[in-house]
């Protein structure tokens, strides 16, 4: 991941990390730029998590076992003689 200075918009290096959440999905990164001799800023951002593309492989199963379980004896045996043609 690259963070870019908002001043002169060269490269920056986080030089450390404050998470804001128990989930660390949001934190503030401590950054200084790299453009020393012209510029030298310091600065924090703020990283968030947004959304998955694709979920997980261990929730995606949950998800699928749970509605499974919903179903009833004949609902599971005609979702599985579908499943296997």
């Amino acid at each position: 991941m690259s963070v870019y200075c908002p001043n002169c918009q060269q490269k920056a290096r986080i030089t450390s990390r404050n998470n804001l959440n128990e989930g660390k999905t949001v934190a503030d990164l401590y950054c200084q730029c790299l453009n020393t001799k012209a510029c030298g800023a310091t600065f924090v951002s703020t990283l968030g998590f947004k959304h998955y593309l694709n979920p997980p492989a261990n929730s995606t199963a949950q998800l699928a076992a749970n509605l499974l379980n919903k179903l009833t004896k004949e609902e599971r045996a005609a979702l599985l003689s579908g499943v296997s043609d």
